[in-house]
């Protein structure tokens, strides 16, 4: 009965210890100071407010994440510094990714899920973040920066993977040659677009005098689901397809449009993430750990009702001491809980398409259509010669104010 007594005790230890794999505080949104949140907000965008709300009550584990839905957002509602500002906060982040701190030390931590780390994103996502603050910069004229911001995505696709494989982001590459050509360089513009076409053939390098570049985005991002034994795995899955087939229109003018990139194609075919090893590394403890806590449970149990059987007390007790060094290793495969992160930016688009064409001085009006043959609306931003206009088929302001698994409430 003592014996009995003293099981129950260490398995109500052990249950507890597996408590570690539940919500954990990092998971749940700060309380933050209701006058620190009306001054941070004081001076936001009205459209933006409720989405720069969660910024503080997030943290450092989610700046990326908000700041990153935060600049499409703002984008779309022609707050383009504003738009600049936030993609730069979440861009000076983003490139500290492998930065040697205690944060990064944390992510190799056998006790720390993987979702406690500082979101960064996929490198899709990173890419992405690159190319929505290049378009700010073309918007505002800036080509120089716009250039090295779409070089900068570029690296951060090539970054992502086993250095054997290449960057192949072709809006990038295609973005870095228009910044090019608006700054008259010829032959770096020559080149990036030559980049662009070999990644993607339907994409051909603009006409000298070309001076519009027009820019559809449809479809929704992808979404992320976790698999696995350990559900260690992030797997991609897709969200709302975008159209096959985009063109403009102008007045009576309709213009064609190039698919520019696949975002579905590159959130599913990185493979050899960094983060995939650490992962990989976590779900190989976890199963050892299991496998002794099952020999361990099982061989304790089986120790504990021989000796009671044979009235044998040296053996229930030394089977009481193998069951607790199994349910103790049962609790130790709980507690390192390597969950992959399933936070994802839900205002990403599907896929990108991209025209350009000459078109006189002065303000000129463009629409595209989305998946139901519906005008929509292009946004265009002068400078100077040079335009760029913009639109989606799904609107960046439409999504939920917090970010898919960002905290629990």
């Amino acid at each position: 009965m003592r014996i009995r007594r003293h099981v129950l005790a260490y398995t109500v230890c052990a249950l507890a210890l597996s408590a570690c794999g539940a919500t954990q505080q990092h998971e749940i949104s700060l309380k933050i100071d209701p006058k620190q949140q009306a001054e941070f907000l004081a001076d936001k965008p009205d459209k933006l407010k409720r989405l720069y709300g969660r910024v503080l009550p997030e943290g450092d584990r989610n700046t990326v994440l908000n700041y990153t839905r935060i600049g499409v957002a703002a984008f779309e509602a022609g707050e383009i510094e504003t738009a600049g500002k936030a993609l730069d906060e979440a861009l000076n982040r983003i490139e500290a990714i492998y930065a040697d701190n205690e944060k990064a030390e944390a992510a190799r931590s056998k006790f720390v899920k993987e979702n406690a780390k500082d979101f960064k994103g996929e490198p899709y996502e990173r890419a992405m973040a690159y190319y929505y603050r290049g378009l700010a910069y073309l918007a505002e004229g800036d080509y120089e920066n716009a250039r090295a911001s779409f070089k900068g995505g570029m690296l951060q696709d090539s970054l992502a993977v086993d250095e054997k494989f290449n960057a192949d982001f072709a809006s990038l590459a295609f973005l870095e040659g228009w910044s090019s050509h608006c700054m008259g360089r010829k032959d770096a513009a020559a080149s990036a677009f030559a980049e662009a076409h070999k990644l993607r053939s339907d994409l051909m390098a603009p006409s000298p005098k070309d001076n519009l570049l027009l820019i559809a985005e449809s479809g929704t991002s992808p979404t992320k689901v976790s698999t696995g034994e350990f559900k260690e795995k992030m797997e991609p899955h897709r969200g709302t397809p975008g159209i096959e087939h985009a063109a403009f229109t102008m007045g009576e003018k309709t213009v064609p449009a190039a698919l520019a990139e696949d975002v579905w194609f590159q959130a599913s075919t990185r493979g050899g993430r960094q983060v995939q090893a650490i992962l990989d590394g976590k779900a190989e403890f976890k199963d050892g750990m299991n496998t002794a806590a099952v020999i361990g449970i099982g061989g304790g149990l089986g120790m504990i009702n021989a000796g009671s059987h044979y009235n044998d007390n040296n053996m229930a007790a030394a089977g009481a001491i193998v069951l607790l060094v199994g349910l103790m290793a049962h609790a130790a495969a709980a507690a390192t809980t390597p969950e992959a992160d399933l936070r994802y930016w839900d205002n990403l688009p599907d896929n990108l398409h991209f025209a350009t064409l000459r078109i006189p001085d002065g303000e000129v009006a463009v629409t595209m259509a989305d998946s139901q043959n519906k005008p929509v609306q292009m946004r265009v931003a002068h400078k100077g010669k040079r335009a760029i206009g913009w639109g989606r088929t799904h609107s960046a302001l439409a999504i939920p104010t917090i970010a898919p698994f960002a905290v629990k409430e």
